[in-house]
């Protein structure tokens, strides 16, 4: 009999999905360890609307060792409504790795993939790690195939720590209100499909704890208008109620000069790099959308959103735009960091077709939903 098992995890196993996330943090210059407290099933409440943890038990321990995210969420595909998988939190602890327990956590994956729901999916694996995407781009074990799709960036914009008021321009910007929200969905229902994949959204999204933009307030979704028409959305949306990344460590130099950095960073107004331990406070970037990609437009309502968060408790603004989207120059004017994914398309041999079907538009992600 193997000693583990491979089964859907249940709010039973909360605890153990929030030990396993922290336990196995991300390398680089920065060490990060991801949280998800108080629950783990609060915060994956924007993954999808249809969410599956395959988790890997240890029947020695009864607890569990590993595990991997399948959800399936809304989108727009070559413009009209659709639906895409996305594949995504694959952790095993250290001490269980290399026991071929990732075959045959894929050959759960695809026994879940014979629903039929969604042909193709999307994963992300951070550029730099590299025994990652050999072992997911290998084909080997059954695995399905990984399809690259390009570069997605995670822009760190620092917010000032006094507050300051954005320059006036041709766009007005001001902050959504409830009796708003039909025409922001109208809005973006019209100008999001210029993006692969961007999401459809419903008045609950906004509004219900189960809904895909959990904990984003109205007041923090910016409005761009230009004489009485709507023309563009950003929102700031902060998800430490759910989500958390903490730093573990500073590599290399980094951890030698931070002192020196965060002197620089009191005297410039700009935040600083917290202790290890402590969590990274950011405002997370959202709805980044300017009609026919308007880049004053989306200029305008980035400098509005760091002045607003200005002298809040945020130290950075995250911004994710995918390597062709035309919006990104205009927010890497303003990048203190850039955080860099390989984006994949995903799918065994009956996606071929829907994969190939795909056209050109630049692919969207919602940073917040990563």
């Amino acid at each position: 009999m193997s000693r583990y098992r491979f089964e859907l995890a249940t709010p039973d196993d909360d605890a153990d999905l929030r030990h396993v996330l922290a336990a196995t943090p991300m390398g680089g210059r920065i060490a990060v360890a991801f949280h998800r407290e108080p629950s783990w099933f609060a915060g994956a409440v924007v993954d999808g609307r249809c969410r599956q943890v395959v988790a890997c038990r240890d029947l020695h321990t009864g607890r569990i060792i590993g595990f991997g995210c399948r959800s399936i969420r809304d989108v727009y595909l070559n413009g009209s409504p659709g639906v895409v998988g996305y594949l995504s939190s694959l952790r095993i602890l250290p001490e269980h790795r290399n026991l071929g327990l990732l075959a045959r956590g894929y050959a759960f994956f695809r026994a879940l993939h014979r629903d039929g729901r969604v042909p193709l999916y999307l994963t992300t694996i951070a550029v730099g790690n590299e025994p990652a995407e050999a072992v997911l781009t290998s084909g080997r074990a059954g695995l399905p195939s990984y399809h690259p799709a390009g570069t997605y960036h995670t822009i760190a914009i620092p917010l000032p720590r006094r507050p300051a008021a954005p320059a006036r321009g041709e766009v007005s910007i001001r902050p959504c209100h409830q009796n708003d929200l039909p025409a922001v969905l109208d809005f973006l229902a019209t100008a999001g499909p210029r993006r692969q994949f961007f999401p459809r959204l419903r008045p609950d999204d906004f509004s219900n704890p189960e809904g895909l933009m959990r904990g984003l307030s109205l007041d923090w979704l910016l409005l761009a208008e230009r004489n009485g028409r709507l023309v563009g959305t950003l929102a700031g949306w902060d998800q430490h109620d759910d989500r958390q990344s903490v730093v573990r460590a500073y590599g290399g130099l980094l951890g030698w000069v931070r002192p020196l950095y965060n002197l620089g960073a009191l005297i410039r107004a700009l935040p600083a790099l917290p202790p290890p331990g402590e969590p990274l406070r950011y405002l997370m970037g959202a709805l980044p959308v300017a009609l026919e990609d308007d880049r004053a437009v989306f200029a305008a309502l980035l400098a509005a959103l760091r002045a607003k968060a200005a002298g809040r408790p945020w130290s950075h603004l995250l911004l994710g735009l995918h390597e062709s989207d035309p919006l990104l120059p205009v927010a890497r004017r303003s990048q203190a960091a850039c955080y860099l994914t390989r984006l994949f398309l995903v799918c065994w041999r009956d996606g071929d077709a829907y994969r190939d079907a795909l056209d050109g538009r630049a692919p969207y992600l919602e940073a917040g939903s990563l």
